[in-house]
C-alpha cells in the first residue's frame, strides 16, 4: 500500500516538472506571472531529484527488487532527463533542446505504465 503514496507523490512531482514548459509558453506575455515562473523554475531541480528518488522506493516497494519494467523504463527516462542537466554546461544549448525532446516521451511512457504496468 505504501508504495502507492510513492507512486502518486512520483505522479505528482512528473507533472509539475513537465507542466512548466508550456506554462513558460503561455504565462511569458504576463508581467505578474514572471515571479512565479521564476520560482518554479529553481524548484524545479530539486522536484527532478526528489522525483528520482520517489519513483526509485515506488519501484522498489511495489516489486521488491529491481527488474526490467515499464516503470524502470520511466525511471530510466527521468534519470536521462536529469543527465541531460548535469552535462548542459558541456552540451551547451543542445542540452535543453534533448531535455525538453525526451520529456515529452517520458510523459508519454508515463501513461504507458499506468495503463499497461506489465506490458512486458
Amino acid at each position: 500500500m505504501t508504495y502507492k503514496v510513492f507512486a502518486w507523490i512520483s505522479v505528482v512531482l512528473l507533472f509539475y516538472n513537465f507542466s512548466l514548459f508550456p506554462l513558460r509558453r503561455i504565462l511569458k506575455r504576463y508581467k505578474g506571472a514572471q515571479k512565479f515562473l521564476i520560482f518554479g523554475s529553481k524548484l524545479h531541480r530539486f522536484t527532478g531529484i526528489l522525483l528520482l528518488i520517489t519513483g526509485a522506493i515506488h519501484g522498489y516497494l511495489a516489486l521488491g527488487t529491481i527488474t526490467l519494467h515499464t516503470g524502470w523504463l520511466l525511471w530510466s527516462g527521468v534519470l536521462l532527463l536529469f543527465i541531460y542537466y548535469l552535462l548542459r554546461k558541456r552540451l551547451k544549448r543542445r542540452w535543453l533542446i534533448l531535455h525538453r525532446f525526451t520529456d515529452f516521451f517520458v510523459v508519454a511512457w508515463f501513461f504507458v505504465h499506468f495503463f499497461f504496468p506489465w506490458l512486458f
